[in-house]
């Protein structure tokens, strides 16, 4: 996790402890066009509260 002006980003493995999958899998996610997810330099991020709404969108659309 990093923090930057008060908005917190989850890094890769921070997303594969929270969901509780593999790096490959993690990865196929971060490389969705719909996953909010961008590349900073060698690391992917995602802001905290754009991975959360992602789900809760998924969970609304499945519904």
């Amino acid at each position: 996790m990093k923090t930057l002006n008060g908005i917190v980003f989850l890094e890769t493995k921070d997303v594969r402890e929270s969901l509780k999958i593999g790096n490959q899998t993690c990865l196929a996610l971060f490389h969705k066009k719909d996953f909010p997810a961008k590349k900073i330099g060698k690391s992917w991020l995602v802001m905290e509260e754009s991975f959360k709404n992602y789900f809760r969108n998924i969970e609304t659309t499945n519904e």
